[in-house]
């Protein structure tokens, strides 16, 4: 199936990616203090019409090259990339969980009972690790909720995640 401009599917998201990725490159840009994109242009030795083509989305630069943009900007590759890590993800989620409770209990609401919800387990070892990191979530308070199905999580992962809440509890004690 194309779209109206006789582009496939597969053209049309390599399009959408390279203008968010765009979007990502004169957002940095200026953030980092390079007013136009010729000032940016200069730093990065290169014309200013490339520069031109990477924000507009026409075009992508290498990835030699988003790596000298990411030590110019202070933004990783991946966040260029559209990719935000694990990490980050998680923080976010839980910051919000961690706001949600605090606002039920602020207005007298009785909050959610804590634990963990949806994430499938690969094996029994995975199991025992999300039965423990569901219990530990409820004595901290905290629910993680997943609302959409993901892959059956391994007990390795399960165990980072465990981890990761164990740190975000300490601290905010």
């Amino acid at each position: 199936m194309s779209t109206e401009n006789n582009e496939t599917p597969q053209e049309t998201d390599r399009l959408e990616m390279a203008r968010a990725m765009g979007a990502r490159i004169a957002q940095a840009r200026r953030e980092a203090g390079y007013r136009t994109a010729q000032d940016f242009a200069d730093a990065l030795a290169i014309s200013v019409w490339t520069v031109r083509s990477w924000e507009s989305g026409k075009s992508q630069p290498r990835y030699h090259m988003l790596d000298t943009i990411s030590r110019l900007t202070e933004h990783s590759k991946a966040w260029f990339l559209g990719e935000e890590t694990a990490r980050d993800r998680l923080d976010v989620t839980i910051g919000e969980l961690l706001a949600r409770k605090s606002r039920a209990e602020d207005a007298g609401e009785e909050a959610e009972e804590g634990g963990v919800y949806g994430i499938p387990a690969l094996d029994l070892a995975a199991e025992e690790e999300l039965v423990a990191l569901s219990s530990d979530a409820r004595e901290w308070g905290i629910l993680i909720r997943i609302a959409s199905p993901i892959a059956p999580a391994s007990a390795e992962q399960i165990a980072a995640l465990h981890l990761v809440l164990a740190g975000v509890a300490r601290s905010a004690e």
